[in-house]
Parts: structure tokens; sequence; C-alpha cells
């Protein structure tokens, strides 16, 4: 059984707030049922499934096929925060909710500490550590407790304009001394042109970036205890790298998915985009004429011979502890994001980068060349970063709300051209605030 191990306060007062809204959710202690022997798919069985991918029921259509004893009833209640408000309302209500559901990675804590999830390796999915790649059951797994399948997620790489660098003279960066050199040379080349934009308000950024360094920024022991370090060597060195580039003139301030976004990469005002490997997806599907002009390598590194790469997005399938179902929402979960058909289904139907160790094994998925990309092998880059993944990043149990507040503290500094180290400074500050009003005993380290 999962109980609620969170604090007094935590259960009173912690709220999941959207990374790009200032909504609140409280979120209150629940505990699981006490038995799921009714979650057999040994009978018949409707299982109840929340996601916002358009098209699922075509892979729902295959699992049933193979699994005729099992019914999934696929119901979309909102993207994001939106359904993580209704599994709440079904939470604090101890019924209602769905028995699977879709949820990002960072929102995967909130819910998993609160006792609102099921620990999937007591409900038949002892195989995901060896299923999955390790630096994704990484985001999904506390202590010994599995709160969800992983599905997609996004390897670090940097898309670029193959011509845009060509004209100007510069070769593709590998480390980020080259990509800071290669932002002088190109806005030099062409004034109109910059390495790259900054967003205030994209807090997934500094995530991906101090993920690479090995940084811990927050860290929860005890379940009561926060160590908050947003002023550690690595937080502020790559505070003080984009603050340089910035303040230079040599990147230019743009919302990732605008219209104005997509129109200055279509146009190669943007010259590179470092992103997780599902940007792909995104050039296709909205840049279509720029097919033969992009590219892709390896995420920038900050030492010569360093390898360690880092992640932006993804999501996993996780189980409800209130589910009287829990082991057939878990064959399905597994089935879904694991089995041969499942992935084929998610990937060629959703465009959705698979998480299994198999197919980043299969020489088939892995060498397919990518005509978009000028006929590059792309998934070996995506492999290789994958394999290099840093392992060791977590989120919070709040990770929303430290989402929501980076564009009212850091946000400044990149608009108007100061330090964003200071920014940091501030991020943390409003952080330790928070954590503290949900019982938390903070600590910031020196």
């Amino acid at each position: 059984m999962i109980r609620n191990t969170a604090p007094r306060g935590l259960r009173r007062g912690m709220t999941i707030a959207a990374a790009l809204a200032a909504t609140a959710l409280v979120v209150s202690g629940c505990t699981s049922p006490e038995s799921n022997d009714d979650g057999s798919s040994d009978e018949p069985v409707e299982i109840t499934f929340w996601t916002w991918l358009p098209d699922i029921q075509k892979t729902v259509d295959l699992f049933e096929d193979e699994h005729p004893n099992i019914t999934v009833k696929v119901e979309n209640v909102g993207v994001g925060i939106d359904e993580y408000t209704k599994i709440q309302n079904a939470v604090d209500a101890g019924s209602g909710g769905p028995d699977v559901a879709h949820m990002t990675y960072d929102a995967v804590p909130a819910f998993a500490l609160t006792g609102a999830l099921a620990d999937l390796s007591q409900t038949g999915g002892e195989s995901i550590p060896d299923t999955f790649l390790p630096g994704v059951v990484s985001l999904v797994q506390f202590g010994d407790a599995i709160y969800g399948v992983p599905q997609d997620f996004g390897p670090g790489v940097m898309y670029y304009r193959e011509d845009v660098l060509t004209a100007a003279g510069v070769e593709v960066p590998t480390t980020w001394d080259e990509y800071a050199a290669a932002a002088e040379q190109l806005h030099a080349a062409n004034p109109n042109a910059y390495i790259t934009y900054l967003e205030p308000g994209l807090v997934d950024a500094p995530y991906m970036g101090l993920w690479q360094m090995g940084a811990k920024p927050w860290v929860i022991e005890n379940t009561t205890d926060l160590t908050l370090d947003l002023q550690s060597d690595e937080a502020l060195q790559w505070a003080d790298y984009w603050t340089e580039l910035n303040n230079a003139g040599l990147t230019i301030e743009s919302v990732q998915g605008s219209d104005e976004w997509f129109k200055q990469m279509g146009d190669g005002q943007i010259a590179t985009w470092v992103v997780g490997a599902w940007g792909l997806q995104a050039l296709t599907g909205v840049l279509p004429q720029n097919e033969g002009l992009w590219r892709v390598a390896p995420q920038p590194v900050w030492n010569e011979g360093d390898t360690g790469t880092s992640q932006w997005g993804g999501s996993a399938s996780v189980v409800l502890a209130q589910s009287d179902k829990q082991e057939a929402a878990t064959e399905f979960a597994l089935w879904m994001n694991g089995s041969d058909a499942g992935v084929a289904s998610l990937r060629d139907d959703q465009g959705l980068l698979p998480t299994t160790n198999a197919v980043w094994e299969d020489p088939a998925f892995i060498d397919e060349e990518i005509a978009y990309l000028g006929g590059q092998q792309a998934r070996q880059i995506f492999a290789q970063s994958a394999q290099d993944t840093v392992v060791g990043w977590s989120w919070t149990p709040f990770q929303p709300y430290i989402g929501s507040v980076y564009k009212d503290t850091v946000g400044p500094a990149i608009s108007g051209k100061t330090s964003i180290a200071d920014g940091f400074k501030l991020w943390q500050d409003r952080i330790a605030e928070y954590a503290e009003e949900q019982g938390y005993t903070v600590t910031v380290a020196e």
C-alpha cells in the first residue's frame, strides 16, 4: 500500500502551478486502496485513459485486438494543467479519476510523493527498469518505487541551419566556447542573423543547461528537507555565459512556438535551436518548406572531450492509486509504451520518440535517413545523446510552481539585458519562500 508520506504542511498547502500560468491547486493527502484484486486482466474489464494525444485511439485499438478482455475508454479532459486539475479533484474526492493518465515528467513527483499514484513495481511493472532507458526511468522512480511507464522524451541535440552557417563561414560548434565564437562570427557576417533566441519565460532552457552540467539546484531529503543551490558554480557559469551573449546583442528575444518565432526560424534569422530531439517534428510540421536546410548535431559541451547531455520534455503513463484495476491499467501502459506494436504506433501515428532500450538498439530505426535533414542518419545522434544523458537530475513536488515564477524573476534580466545570475538569486528566494510555506525546512547552499 502506498501511504502519504508528505509532511502535514505539504498535504495542507502544496500547490501545483502551471509552468506557464499562476493557477494553484490544493493538494490534500490521500492513501491508496487496501487492495486492488479486481484489477486482474483475467476477467473482462474496462479501464479509463486520460490523455491529450491526438489519434491515440489507433494505438488503443491495436492493444484491444491483442487483449480482448481489456477495454480502454479514452478521454481527453485537457492538456497539462487542465488534466492535472481534474486528477487532483478526483484525488481529493477519493474517486472519479482515470485508471491511466498521461503526465509530464515534471508533474509526476507532485502526485507520486503525496500518494496519488500507484507503485507499478507492485502491479506488474517490475520489468520497467530493464525495458526502458536509464535516463528516463530515473524520472519516474523514487527509491524502489516506480510511478510511471516512460512514454517519450527529448534527448538534447542542436538543430542548425546549414545554409546560414555556411554563408557566414561558420563551422558547426561542438563546445559552448565554440558556440559563443560562432555567435560573434555569424552576427558580424549578417547583422540580421543570430545564433539563437532567448525567451524570458522559457524555464526549460535553464533546466536543460543545468541538467547537462550536473548541477543540483534543488535536492529534497527525508521528504521535508530542501536544499536550494541556484548560486552554485555550475548555475553561475550557465547564467554568466548567456548574460554575455545576450548583452552583446548576439541573441534575439523571441517566444518559442509563436508565429514570429517560426518565421525567424524559417527565414534563417535564428540559426540554431538547442532542444530535445522532438524538435524535428515541430520543424517538419510547421516549416516543410525548409526541407534540406536544417541539420542536427550533438548538444554542445562545456569542455573538449565531455560527452554528457541533458533532456528537454517528455511524459509518462501513470496509474492512479485510487484505481481498483491497477493490474490491467499497468498492463495497458506497459504494452502501449514498451511493446513492439505499441512503440511503432506511438512513433508513426503520434510522432513520439520511443524510450525503450530495444528500439534504440535497432539498426533499422537508428540508421534511417531523414530527408528533411538532408538525408542525415539523425537518430544516431539522438541515440548517442540518449546514452550520454547525465543521470541524477530530479524534479520537486512543486516543480510547476518553480517554472511559473521563472518569468517574473529571471525573465526581466533577459529582457533588460542585466545579470541572469542576479535573476537566479531572485528565483531562488521565491522558491525558498514558497517551500517554507509548504512545510519544508529550507537550506540555501553557501
